[in-house]
């Protein structure tokens, strides 16, 4: 059986989501000031906070933590959905991969910035976490048997 493939306005406006959030996330990961990046930790902790969360949930630590997982997940979610032959292994690589790669660049040119190694396995994290979902979707609704395999 051939593996469907999205509509081509359906493709399309998977692009152009990966592309957008691609572009948030450079900014965000890339920008010389962390105060974005800061800003967004102290607001989810605070809100948190104020919702009844325990202290224990609403850490900075935790919540930079968690934010840094959302953060990586719909890029290989997304691009599962455009490119169904990549595995979730291919992707969690290249999370791990880009997540260095960010890292590095954080410890060697921005010197606002500090780099962690929390940040990689977190966003390595997301990057699996975003791999899993886009490989479900892809088993459910993908066609081919190749690809129902996890």
């Amino acid at each position: 059986m051939p593996r469907r493939q999205l509509h081509p306005a359906a493709r399309g406006v998977v692009a152009v989501l990966l592309v957008a959030w691609l572009a948030v996330l450079a900014i965000a990961l890339l920008a010389p000031s962390p105060a974005g990046p800061t800003w967004l930790v102290d607001t989810v902790a605070r809100v948190g906070a104020e919702e009844g969360l325990p202290s224990s949930l609403t850490a900075l630590s935790r919540v930079e933590f968690v934010l840094n997982v959302v953060a990586f997940a719909p890029v290989p979610f997304l691009g599962a959905l455009l490119w169904a032959r990549l595995t979730w292994r291919d992707w969690t690589a290249g999370g791990f991969v880009a997540s260095f790669a960010v890292e590095v660049i954080q410890a060697v040119a921005l010197n606002e910035r500090s780099a962690t190694h929390a940040d990689i396995v977190a966003n390595t994290l997301g990057a699996l976490v975003g791999a899993f979902a886009g490989t479900i979707v892809v088993r459910l609704f993908g066609g081919d048997e190749r690809y129902r395999t996890l």
